[in-house]
């Protein structure tokens, strides 16, 4: 299972849209890519598209957050991803452990 985390400065970004990058992980808890966050610098959807088109190409399953808009949130429970909510206390290991257990879970997939 690959993971996906919002950060800044390698921790746990407080914001889902203004994270600096997305740092991606496998199973096993290592760094296998990080990406500069889409988002940044452009306007409209565009960004979130690409940023969507992103974790397909890293075949992410689980995006984690610690805060997110309703409607991003919406854009990418419809895209397929799970989305776990993450404390900005925790180490990026304890994120994507507690994702794994699935002890935050946000949303529901909109139909």
């Amino acid at each position: 299972m690959i993971y996906a985390i919002a950060t800044t400065e390698k921790k746990l970004s407080h914001h889902f849209s203004k994270a600096e990058c997305f740092t991606f992980y496998n199973d096993q808890q290592e760094v296998i890519a990080v990406y500069k966050n889409p988002i940044l610098g452009v306007s409209g959807g565009s960004g979130k598209r690409l940023l969507i088109e992103l974790l397909h190409k890293m075949a992410c399953e689980v995006v984690i957050v610690r805060k997110i808009g309703e409607k991003a949130l919406t854009r990418l429970l419809n895209a397929g991803f799970k989305v776990e909510q993450g404390n900005t206390r925790n180490s990026n290991k304890e994120l994507i452990e507690n994702a794994r257990l699935q002890k935050s879970p946000l949303g529901i997939v909109a139909k």
